[in-house]
């Protein structure tokens, strides 16, 4: 209201929708979509971290993600730094509103950091899960905005690239020509869709893809790939799944889901050997899926998951 003005008479007109970028920044990665999460409050940068570190998972990664205008989270953990007054959230809160809405300065000083890679310039928007959705890319001649993708841009290859590049799992389906009549030309062994050779035509009205990507799951020591052990994937390394909390059917249901082997059939929780596990927690699985809920680095656990889904027979 500093600002000077010209004043007209009323009008009828649509209403200004506004929004601002959250003071935040991803410092020391190979770009500004990846590093430590660093926040601006009240005019003083700080590292962020979380006390409830056991449940930040790639949820709370996305509002990082969102706030930063980069893509879909590819990987998060919380690390041991040097010693410094840090900005506190909640993770619950984050997973809610944004970072910005949830800091606070508990007054102490803390070694922890939070890691978060994100997607440069692709992102799966409006899916079940971080690995589903409809896709979107982020083009610099499209002054930084984020544009639909077309059905008939991608073949497998270049889904695969895709899938791969937001860490999930193979492709259950394909497809794509871009708003601006771009086809991804992939060879299959790049490491960015972006980075595959594009063929450029004019402007044409289409139906936008939506892609599945398999989640990064297996069942193990079944008698079928929809039976067994679960096991996860996060930052390139396997381990056993292990749930904070009751696990049930429901939960189950996700996995089988997940997996593409149709219904759970029965789950139970046994004792094994002891290892490190991935951590869930279980109403995190149920509103969206294994992989987006995982916690980092825990100590060992002797706990594991069976699980039979309904597609194991035959598959």
């Amino acid at each position: 209201m500093d600002c000077n003005r010209t004043r007209t008479g009323p009008e009828t007109c649509p209403t200004l929708n506004l929004t601002c970028k959250e003071p935040l920044r991803l410092v020391g990665g190979a770009s500004r979509c990846e590093g430590t999460v660093e926040a601006e409050l009240r005019g003083e940068w700080r590292r962020v971290m979380t006390y409830t570190s056991y449940s930040w998972d790639l949820e709370a990664a996305a509002a990082v993600c969102r706030g930063l205008d980069c893509g879909s989270p590819v990987s998060t953990e919380v690390r041991d730094g040097s010693d410094s007054k840090v900005w506190v959230v909640h993770t619950d809160c984050v997973k809610e509103s944004s970072v910005r809405d949830c800091l606070y300065d508990d007054g102490f000083s803390n070694s922890r950091l939070l890691q978060v890679i994100c997607s440069d310039s692709v992102r799966l928007v409006g899916g079940r899960s971080l690995c589903s959705g409809s896709l979107q890319i982020q083009d610099q001649s499209l002054a930084q905005s984020w544009a639909g993708v077309c059905e008939g841009a991608l073949d497998r290859r270049g889904a695969e690239v895709l899938c791969r590049e937001l860490g999930c799992g193979a492709p259950l389906l394909q497809g794509a020509l871009s708003p601006l009549g771009q086809t991804f030309h992939c060879e299959g062994n790049e490491s960015k869709l972006m980075d595959c050779n594009r063929t450029r035509t004019g402007p044409e009205t289409c139906p936008t893809l939506n892609l599945t990507c398999i989640e990064p799951l297996r069942l193990v020591g079944g008698a079928s790939r929809c039976e067994g052990t679960v096991e996860a994937e996060l930052r390139g390394e396997w381990r056993r799944v292990a749930p904070y909390d009751r696990w049930d059917l429901e939960a189950a249901a996700v996995v089988c889901r997940g997996l593409d082997c149709g219904s759970a059939v029965s789950v139970e929780q046994r004792d094994g050997s002891d290892s490190k596990v991935w951590l869930v927690t279980t109403d995190c699985v149920k509103e969206s899926s294994v992989r987006d809920c995982l916690l980092g680095d825990y100590p060992s656990d002797s706990r594991l998951l069976q699980v039979i889904c309904s597609g194991h027979q035959g598959a």
